[in-house]
This record gives C-alpha cells, sequence and structure tokens, in this order.
C-alpha cells in the first residue's frame, strides 16, 4: 500500500462528497478536515494520516435519507468507539452501540456495507491499521509475532475496556503540531495495540469464561444505551433490573461478564466521562453539570469527580480551558470555595 489515504479513503470521499476543508475547530491542526453537506446529510470527518501505516479518526454526521453505504477497500483493520450511534447497521461484526468497542476487519477489494436510515447519527473516534502496519512493521520489530487481527476481533463489541476509549478520546482532543504531535500519534497507536493484545492475552486466561449470548448482549446493549440517556435520573441497580425485567443478582452477572464491572461502577464512570465532556464543551455552572449527570448536591458531585479524576471540576476545567472564567463555577458568580 503506497498510502493509506489515498487507496482506503479516496474512493469513499470522493463518492460522498467529503471534501477538505479549513474550518477545522476544536480538532488537531496536523490532521485533514473534510466537511458534506448534500442530499444523504451533513457532517465532518477528520483524519491523521501516517503514510501507509496508519490513520487516527475523528467523525460526526448526520443523514436525513434511507440508503446503503457500498465501496471496495483494500485490506485493514479498523477499531473505535461511538459517542453517538443511531439508525446505522454493518453487514458484519457486532451491534454499534454506543460505549461499545467496534471492530472492522476488511478483506482485500472486498465491499464494505453499511444500512442507514433516515434521521441516523454517528459521532465517534477510531483507529486504521495498514497490513503494512501489523503484517510488515511489527513483523520487523518484533519478530515472528501471531497475527494480531484475532486480538482485534476478540474486542468487538466489548464494554469493559475504558482504557482504550479513554485513550481514543485523548487522540481526538490533542492539538500539538510538528514532531509533538508525530510522537503523540505514535504513541496512541502502540498503546492502542498493546491495550488490545494484552486484553487478549486476558481473555484467553479466563478460566471458565463464558461469552454472553445474543440475548444477553442484547439486554447489555439496551440497559447501557438507557443509562447513557439517563444520567441524570435514576441508576440504581434495582431500577436497571426493572428495566430488564431481571433479578439484580442477574444483571450484576451480566455486567461483570460483558464490562468487567459492576452496574454502580460502570454508572459512576460513565457519569464522570460525561461530565468531564461537559465541562469542556459547555459553560455550564458545575452545579448544573452535576445536575445533568445526577448528582443533586455541588459537594458530592465535585468529591465523586475528584476521587475518579484527581481533581476538582473546576481545575478539570482550568486544565483543559485555560481562558475560562471562574463566573461558571456556581450560578454565574466568582468561584469563593476551592472544592468547586
Amino acid at each position: 500500500m503506497d498510502s493509506l489515504e489515498k487507496d482506503l479513503y479516496g474512493a469513499a470521499f470522493r463518492k460522498w462528497e467529503i471534501s477538505p476543508s479549513s474550518k477545522a475547530h476544536g480538532y488537531g491542526p496536523d490532521g485533514t478536515f473534510r466537511t458534506f453537506e448534500n442530499d444523504f446529510g451533513e457532517g465532518e470527518y477528520w483524519s491523521y494520516f501516517r503514510g501507509n501505516l496508519f490513520a487516527i479518526n475523528s467523525f460526526n454526521m448526520r443523514f436525513t435519507k434511507n440508503f446503503v453505504l457500498k465501496y471496495r477497500c483494500t485490506e485493514h483493520l479498523c477499531i473505535g468507539f461511538y459517542d453517538e450511534i443511531e439508525g446505522v447497521t454493518q453487514r458484519q461484526g457486532a451491534p454499534l452501540s454506543v460505549g461499545a468497542i467496534s471492530v472492522y476487519l476488511g478483506g482485500e477489494d472486498e465491499e464494505y456495507e453499511a444500512h442507514v436510515l433516515e434521521g441516523a447519527s454517528t459521532k465517534g473516534t477510531s483507529i486504521t491499521f495498514s497490513p503494512d502496519y501489523y503484517r510488515t512493521y511489527l513483523q520487523n520489530r518484533f519478530g515472528n509475532i501471531k497475527d494480531i487481527r484475532r486480538a482485534f476481533l476478540e474486542a468487538d463489541g466489548r464494554r469493559d475496556m475504558p482504557d482504550l476509549i479513554n485513550l481514543l478520546r485523548k487522540a481526538r482532543s490533542y492539538k500539538g503540531t510538528g514532531i509533538a504531535a508525530e510522537l503523540f500519534y505514535e504513541g496512541v497507536i502502540s498503546e492502542a495495540v498493546a491495550i488490545v493484545v494484552q486484553r487478549s492475552s486476558l481473555y484467553s486466561k479466563a478460566h471458565g469464561a463464558k461469552r454472553l449470548s445474543q440475548e444477553d448482549r442484547r439486554a447489555i446493549d439496551f440497559i447501557c444505551g438507557y443509562i447513557a440517556s439517563n444520567l441524570g435520573g435514576d441508576l440504581s441497580c434495582s431500577r436497571l433490573a426493572e428495566e430488564l425485567y431481571i433479578g439484580q443478582t442477574k444483571l450484576k452477572a451480566l455486567f461483570k461478564a460483558a464490562t468487567g464491572t459492576s452496574p454502580s461502577l460502570y454508572v459512576a464512570r460513565e457519569r464522570m466521562e460525561e461530565a468531564s465532556k461537559l465541562l469542556v464543551e459547555t459553560d455550564s455552572t458545575i452545579a448544573e453539570i452535576g445536575r445533568m449527570v445526577g448528582y443533586t448536591k455541588p459537594g458530592a458531585f465535585t468529591e465523586a469527580f475528584r476521587k475518579n479524576k484527581g481533581c476538582t471540576p473546576m481545575q478539570f476545567r482550568r486544565q483543559r480551558w485555560p481562558n475560562s472564567s471562574e463566573q461558571y463555577a456556581q450560578g454565574g458568580t466568582a468561584c469563593r470555595n476551592s472544592a468547586l
């Protein structure tokens, strides 16, 4: 493969009229920002390409009609996650779902196919590897290693890889340039592969591990979607069990098998991730954000955030938004309590 951008992405970009744009607000300046607005919908697509080895992608798209997305592709491996996904299904792989890892293994001259419904939306981040990376680069560096594609396929549909999701989010928000950007993105790729390979090893060593049935996976997908849509509401274990018409014991067992954690810890993690996003992307007050993610008392929200992130919400906002005013701390007035 001479160029991942040309050989894999080029035809799809041309077919769907996704064109370069200079208005790349919120994305890394060393990447390429594209937009589209046509009969199919509108959206944006950012990519950082490293020659014929890998690409890091971030996208946000809305569709206004039913259609089938098809295009011929070269061999590649893609892994990512979705912040939003609705009305889109792929021909192969686990169902696309918010918070779940998605893996696509494309064969040489294989036709990619996805069905898109009117009103569908998709927002997420992914990494694409070329065979020159996982067949040639890794083999040359580490010698005769196993085909990592199998390890990646084992991650498809899993919800117990928050470290990989956090890594992809960091890649999406990175704003460095030049050699710093090259080193950072190379590090992201190496760490992503390490996470997947290590997790695959743990899966294979787990004694007596059982795969979830299709029915159980649908149940987990449903309840994880319910959690994502109701972060400000009652997400107790009893409430979640009621939504699935099952007992709390079975709910906890399903969650452990699918996510590697308990329902309560999963909910807490999702609330803190949403709070982190709101702190950076909105000017809502700390108290308002706390209520959006289920905390009626600002002090309780601050303490929970500190335990999860190692800093207060205000400190987190200042680190990522240095010019933010303290007026956003509480009710539009200056923050007088350092804990807020």
